[in-house]
């Protein structure tokens, strides 16, 4: 007589096994061909991808005078997979000049895909910014006992003059948006923020290189892979020479301090803007480095609006402040001159340079008269 039970029980058995064969064929299918999971890991395991970031360009006023440079600067750089677990947090704290409380914040901010979108455990994530030498010196002395962690060359900007703030504008960390935009740049990237710096951006920024570095199973770097054949070195950006006379410039802003206006002086013949003045202004030094974003909120709070360029866009609304300590109210206007006058070179500075500060000082005391 047959044992239907035990029967039965056959085919359940025998069904749960080769649905568990399915999984696991299943399973190793995606593991192999369709996630790319384990190559990551391999990949970091084997190869370290350093971006070499290029060399931002420099800008030139009319007569080659220098405006803006680059200074070094230096990145701290950490790939999670490989700092988890082997780091001493006290002692990499001390090096970096931090506490464990800021320590602790900036890696669940890095680890953060709401802050940090491109984040992966594999690849280089930005811990800090623009350490200086100094910094960096100390740093560098500890640096072997802090393994996942590497230091990125960079640059960041210096202005040689406190002037010309509007027409220059700045350089900034780069966006979400920013990053959405255009997918040259990654989390930690500097971008043009304002006036010439943001005009022209694509031309000053140049183009990244990428060296690719082999390492062994300690992750102790062994030198270029394949001697560098797959490496790409940096463009670095093109100089730009502006129209502007800083000079000229500074001569504008000093008679313009004190005052809410605006000046912009135009060489007739061409079109060239030789200066471009809105007054309250900021010195650009104070836009650089660490500091730069606590500097930018307190120039956007300050009620004077120090950061609204009243030369290009007027009068407005939130322009508007209190009128107890004014000189000269908010006003808008375009000083058209000759440049050159005469055929003698440093003579025809002297004497353009002469006739500014008469045009200027007529309309100043005449702006003066009609609002007092």
């Amino acid at each position: 007589m047959k044992d239907f039970n035990l029967e039965n029980r056959r085919y359940v058995i025998g069904g749960v096994g080769i649905a568990i064969v399915l999984i696991y064929t299943l399973r190793l299918f995606t593991l192999q061909l369709l996630s790319d999971d384990y190559k990551k890991n391999a990949d970091s395991n084997a190869f370290l991808k350093k971006i070499e970031f290029p060399s931002r360009g420099t800008i030139y006023d009319r007569n080659g005078k220098l405006m803006v440079y680059n200074q070094p600067a230096y990145d701290i750089m950490v790939v999670m997979n490989e700092a988890r677990g082997h780091l001493d947090t006290l002692e990499f704290c001390s090096a970096l000049g931090i506490t464990k409380e800021e320590f602790i914040t900036r890696m669940k901010d890095i680890k953060d895909r709401n802050k940090n979108p491109g984040y992966s455990r594999f690849t280089q994530q930005l811990f800090k910014s623009q350490l200086s030498d100094k910094e960096f010196s100390v740093f560098r002395e500890k640096m072997f006992r802090f393994p996942g962690f590497y230091v990125q060359k960079r640059s960041i900007r210096q202005y040689e003059y406190p002037y010309a703030a509007h027409v220059l504008g700045d350089v900034g960390e780069v966006s979400d948006a920013d990053i959405e935009e255009d997918n040259y740049y990654q989390p930690g990237d500097y971008i043009g923020k304002l006036g010439v710096e943001k005009a022209y951006e694509n031309q000053l920024r140049g183009e990244k290189g990428v060296q690719i570095l082999l390492r062994d199973a300690h992750g102790r770097i062994q030198g270029s892979y394949q001697n560098g054949k797959f490496d790409t070195k940096p463009v670095a950006g093109k100089d730009l020479t502006l129209s502007i006379d800083v000079k000229l410039q500074a001569l504008a802003e000093r008679m313009l301090q004190g005052k809410i206006g605006s000046v912009v002086a135009i060489e007739p013949s061409t079109g060239e803007v030789l200066a471009l003045v809105s007054s309250p202004t900021y010195d650009p030094r104070t836009l650089v480095g660490r500091m730069r974003s606590k500097t930018h909120r307190a120039l956007s709070r300050n009620v004077w609006k120090p950061l609204l360029n009243r030369a290009i866009t007027g009068k407005s609304k939130s322009s508007v402040v209190p009128s107890s300590h004014l000189i000269v109210s908010h006003t808008f206007f375009i000083l058209i001159m000759s440049y050159r006058t005469g055929s003698g070179g440093s003579m025809s500075l002297s004497i353009s340079s002469m006739l500014l500060i008469h045009f200027l000082h007529k309309i100043l005391q005449s702006l003066l008269h009609k609002n007092f």
